[in-house]
């Protein structure tokens, strides 16, 4: 990317290395996937990782494996179609009326986006907020994208389980800090904020297991509707 980021807030390191390991749920690993394309320091981490694991493989003791195995490995994937076709980390582009300029996300976001790639198309929610929901196999985790408009707040609320929210494009801050392009923030069962977008607006991306609890009036309509 040509603008270098200042990133401070990243995954734990045991979350970097479950994905490393392959361990991490659909919904993890998308976000800690996204999280890298902007991050050069988790990147390094997760690579060092990988080279552990491999060195590891390399060195264990072989095992005895049926002597048809390799050719039942071939007629496996005989009749699938290989994507030879590559993309960067940061190739895709989403609109917004955030920007006057399309915004760029790492590719493999747009596969959760199906198609929409104009916030316009989003559904809108109390403070103008847009957003349109993430759908994983894994039911434990739920998501959202969001467009929150400069100056606007999500209502304050906790969570059941944890959320990880990733900023795309913008900032935002809460009760415990601001967050920019690139960081990944994690808040657990215990913590209740009420994020507010920058003067650039927010379009941030949302994990979380169990439900969203929102506080107050305004929460209270939230926690009654489908959002």
């Amino acid at each position: 990317m040509s603008k270098k980021l200042n990133i401070k807030n990243h995954p734990y390191s045991n979350m970097l290395l479950n994905h490393a390991m392959g361990n991490s749920s659909e919904a993890e690993s998308l976000m800690i996937s996204s999280h890298l394309a902007y991050c050069k320091t988790c990147k390094a981490e997760v690579a060092k990782y990988e080279n552990i694991g491999g060195y590891y493989l390399e060195n264990h003791q072989e095992l005895n494996v049926s002597k048809d195995l390799w050719q039942n490995v071939l007629e496996r994937v005989s009749d699938k179609e290989q994507d030879v076709k590559q993309s960067n980390y940061i190739d895709h582009k989403i609109k917004s009326s955030l920007s006057d300029s399309e915004i760029r996300i790492p590719s493999f976001i747009s596969n959760y986006l199906f198609k929409k790639l104009d916030t316009k198309d989003w559904k809108a929610t109390i403070n103008n907020v847009r957003y349109t929901n993430i759908d994983f196999k894994d039911t434990e985790f739920k998501g959202k994208f969001l467009e929150i408009p400069p100056g606007r707040s999500m209502p304050k609320h906790g969570h059941e389980g944890y959320e990880a929210t990733l900023v795309l494009h913008g900032s935002y801050y809460d009760e415990n800090g601001s967050y920019q392009k690139g960081d990944l923030v994690i808040a657990n069962d215990e913590e209740v904020h009420s994020p507010v977008a920058s003067d650039a607006g927010c379009l941030c991306m949302v994990i979380y297991s169990g439900s969203l609890k929102f506080k107050g009036l305004l929460g209270s309509l939230l926690n009654l509707s489908r959002f």
